[in-house]
């Protein structure tokens, strides 16, 4: 459960330009930025962005509260939780939990600036491989699950099973059974009218919502492909620290094992993947192979060259999804010691195109993309759970949410094993996300 300390700047609002750090679980501060800059630049990007919410629902009354526990108390766990506290004044975070000590103490740091809002004394906060369930238990109405990936299954489960309201990082499993499993869980949500809301952002970014309206509504004919590729720097790396076991170090650096993390496809790659399959339509590839070689690279030579990362992840991925109509999604990701990032993200269709990346319509009809007013996508994402739960007005993404990370994986393992691999081989019980 250690992204890192909670340090992690998050996006001001307006801000909607795709990046490789903003899709991070939990990156790094920059060196030399404190608790203190980090939670007086996040509370000011996100008082901007406030907005009112529904009046009305379970908790509108004069004293109710709106109770949130916290599992995951890294940089975008810790970024969620603040971002909880400034969408109402309602909302109370008073549990938090994590595998590691030092990360609830940095977390119950950054969360104390909120004064009597933070209503979390030292027997709620949690510490251990039970953190979760204690979390969970604790009385809270809304769970922020934002541990590393191949908890989130699990995790789910038992929030969905205990009767809570979800926030669910991205992506939301790290292999196909994992997602069999968060697909059973998401379906009881819905069924029994909780809501879930997930990490996939980008789809209340009011910029990305217009693009994707806009090519639906034919501005650039059908889309026949979308390419996304990405060749992007390392990822965030803890030091082996003094005092802590050295086991641990391997689950302080979640990210850069796959065992953890799925994997850069997975992890990092599927935010990309999943803005590809919206915009063709949320249903799922007929299938997935893996590409001869990645097309992200600037030469495409890089076999052998060393990344400079720690863990087992590959360093790069190349994926080709085709779709039962013969349209085409081509995803890949580059990841190793880099001086810039270069990131490509277009939509192909019959009559135009449409840069994602720029946010620029070349077609029927062109359109180039302005600033807008609003929340950034990461408080505007825990703005619509915490407005829906107000409201008494389920939000629910679960099958967005799974049908993205099956891809991913799906992808993921066709690159590995180096065959085709079809749709209907690993859905299983989530064959509806088709």
């Amino acid at each position: 459960m250690r992204p890192q300390t909670p340090a992690t700047p998050l996006t001001p609002p307006g801000n909607s330009s795709i990046s490789a750090n903003t899709d991070a679980q939990g990156s790094a501060a920059p060196r030399g930025t404190s608790r203190r800059s980090f939670l007086g630049g996040t509370v000011a990007a996100s008082s901007a962005a406030l907005v009112s919410l529904p009046t009305g629902g379970l908790f509108a009354a004069g004293e109710q509260r709106l109770r949130v526990g916290l599992v995951g108390c890294g940089g975008r766990g810790t970024g969620a939780a603040l971002q909880a506290l400034e969408a109402d004044p309602a909302v109370r975070v008073v549990a938090l939990g994590d595998v590691f000590a030092d990360q609830v103490a940095s977390s119950a740091e950054v969360l104390g600036a909120a004064g009597e809002r933070f209503d979390c004394p030292a027997a709620q906060r949690f510490v251990g491989q039970d953190a979760y369930r204690r979390v969970i238990n604790s009385g809270v109405d809304i769970v922020l699950l934002a541990a590393p990936p191949h908890t989130r299954p699990l995790h789910l489960e038992a929030a969905v099973a205990a009767g809570k309201h979800v926030y669910c990082e991205k992506p939301v499993a790290i292999d196909a059974a994992g997602v069999v499993r968060a697909a059973a869980a998401a379906a009881r949500s819905r069924a029994n009218g909780l809501s879930l809301v997930s990490g996939f952002c980008f789809r209340r970014d009011t910029r990305m919502v217009e693009m994707v309206a806009r090519i639906h509504d034919g501005a650039i004919g059908r889309p026949r492909l979308v390419q996304a590729h990405a060749a992007i720097g390392l990822p965030w790396r803890q030091p082996l620290e003094i005092g802590r076991e050295s086991g641990e170090w391997p689950l302080c650096n979640w990210i850069s094992f796959a065992r953890f993390s799925g994997g850069h496809f997975v992890e990092q790659h599927v935010q990309a993947i999943d803005r590809a399959v919206w915009v063709m339509g949320d249903v799922a590839p007929l299938m997935a192979e893996g590409m001869a070689s990645s097309v992200c690279s600037s030469n495409g030579a890089h076999d052998n060259v060393a990344t400079g990362a720690i863990g087992d992840c590959p360093a790069a991925t190349a994926v080709r999804y085709t779709f039962a109509d013969g349209r085409t999604i081509e995803a890949s990701i580059d990841r190793r010691e880099r001086a810039g990032d270069r990131i490509v993200e277009t939509v192909v269709g019959s009559a135009g195109s449409c840069d994602l990346v720029r946010g620029v319509i070349a077609g029927r009809h062109d359109w180039t993309a302005v600033p807008q007013p609003g929340p950034g996508r990461f408080p505007a994402a825990i703005l619509a759970l915490v407005g829906g739960v107000l409201s008494g007005r389920s939000v629910h993404d679960g099958d967005t949410m799974c049908r993205s990370t099956l891809m991913a994986v799906m992808g993921s393992m066709a690159a590995e094993s180096g065959r085709p691999l079809a749709w209907n081989e690993l859905a299983g019980a989530a064959a509806r996300l088709a």
